[in-house]
């Protein structure tokens, strides 16, 4: 898979988090996760894709103990959710 991501944005507590969260809003895509951003405490298979306040698709990833990067993702890397 392309690796055209970049980090945007570090986020070092969990309510940081929260409030980020509060300002994006999910895509219903998902992503196969990137061997090489680090994660410890994941266990999921796959990134879920949310849209920022700019519109650009990022992934929220917990690389440390409290400490989320944000990655902005392009859009010819993500598929198209399913419509049920």
């Amino acid at each position: 898979m392309d690796l055209n991501i970049k980090r945007i944005k570090r986020i070092t507590s969990h309510s940081g988090l929260a409030v980020y969260l509060s300002y994006v809003e999910t895509t219903g895509s998902e992503i196969p996760r990137f061997a090489t951003i680090p994660s410890p405490y994941a266990f999921s298979p796959t990134h879920p894709v949310y849209r920022d306040e700019q519109g650009r698709n990022v992934i929220v990833v917990e690389t440390a103990h409290k400490r989320y990067d944000v990655f902005e993702v392009p859009a010819s890397i993500i598929p198209v959710p399913e419509v049920q």
